[in-house]
């Protein structure tokens, strides 16, 4: 715990609320926070920032949580709502919360869920394809500058399957093996899924070895 209770305190906590009642709560039980920054609106934010309190009864909150899972996906989110109307909750989940707690808010729940947040905001891995493209393999998912990168499952299985192997050339039967598995594929699928990754990254993530196979070049 107390390794936990250092990192808190280099945190920078971002509250988006216009609860005087709590903002004066946090002020006082959460001194030893690096900094604290409270606003009403993220449009206002120009600083960098390790965690995210959202005051759900704000106006607009929930397209506040949708443009901040856009601009930064990784970011820890806890959000403090009201209530428990089952809509607001999975709206709060799909729009990548970390955690949801209930109103009132005991300093001691919202403490532990911020150090949580940041400890497993930690355990990501990345692995750099390019500049602007990695992939997470703790939440196995691709990111781009945009935020999470949407592949059909085959066109994941494939490009995870050549990152997976990035000092080989992976053969077309390979390919048809690992990735369709006893699903029937052409030459011409393969080649269609390969295409639609290449256009929702860049063209050469991909590099084709003339009838042998397929392989991908990371960052290194």
């Amino acid at each position: 715990m107390i390794k936990q209770l250092r990192k808190f305190t280099n945190m920078t906590i971002l509250c988006i609320t216009d609860d005087k009642a709590f903002q004066s709560q946090m002020v006082e039980k959460f001194s030893d926070a690096k900094e604290l920054l409270f606003l009403q609106n993220i449009d206002d934010c120009d600083q960098t920032y390790d965690i995210l309190v959202l005051d759900f009864d704000i106006e607009n909150s929930l397209e506040i949580l949708k443009a901040i899972k856009l601009k930064k996906p990784m970011l820890p989110k806890i959000v403090l709502l009201d209530g428990d109307d089952e809509e607001d909750i999975l709206s709060c989940i799909n729009y990548g919360a970390y955690s949801i707690l209930a109103k009132p808010i005991f300093d001691k729940d919202l403490r532990y869920s911020m150090i949580m947040a940041l400890n497993q905001s930690k355990r990501v891995d990345k692995i750099s394809i390019s500049e602007d493209i990695f992939y997470d393999s703790y939440r196995e998912r691709f990111y781009n500058k945009d935020g999470v990168i949407n592949f059909t499952r085959f066109e994941f299985d494939l490009l995870k399957l050549l990152l997976d192997n990035p000092d080989r050339i992976i053969s077309y039967d390979e390919i048809k093996l690992k990735v369709w598995k006893e699903k029937k594929m052409s030459i011409f699928t393969m080649r269609n899924v390969i295409n639609k990754i290449r256009n929702k990254t860049y063209y050469e993530i991909i590099r084709n070895n003339s009838s042998t196979g397929y392989q991908i070049d990371i960052l290194k």
